[in-house]
């Protein structure tokens, strides 16, 4: 399956914290927490070029997005794709995503220098519980 299912579609459009999984240049994975949105049939979140995630998504552009469901530990949503990166001058994502989650992008004390778009296109979605 490579869409969200119905029954899970409210922890990908809900503002929870996420992990996203990337592979590292020695093949080990790496995990990092993240705030993200949905965009249609995509998930986008906002990185900075100077962080780990963000050199692996470049070098190997496969990821894998996991959300848990704060009410039940067993359900879950498991978003596996490609990963594209796109420049994001403006900072529309950072904020869009700032936003998303109750937060003014203006005084939102997070990096704003080399900020990139990632857009993670699913090619396996894998929902249980």
């Amino acid at each position: 399956m490579t869409a969200i299912p119905e029954s899970h579609h409210d922890l990908a459009e809900s503002p929870l914290v996420a992990s996203l999984s990337t592979v590292g240049a020695d093949g080990t994975p790496q995990v990092t927490a993240i705030w993200f949105v949905l965009d249609g049939a995509t998930v986008k979140t906002s990185l900075v070029t100077s962080r780990q995630k963000y050199k692996n998504v470049v070098a190997r552009p496969q990821a894998t997005l996991f959300i848990i469901d704060p009410q039940n530990p067993f359900r879950t949503l498991e978003i596996r794709g490609t990963v594209e990166v796109d420049d994001d001058p403006k900072l529309e994502l950072f904020e869009r995503v700032a936003r998303h989650y109750g937060e003014d992008p203006d005084t939102f004390p997070a990096e704003r220098e080399g900020r990139v778009a990632v857009t993670l296109r699913p090619t396996r979605v894998v929902a249980q519980g």
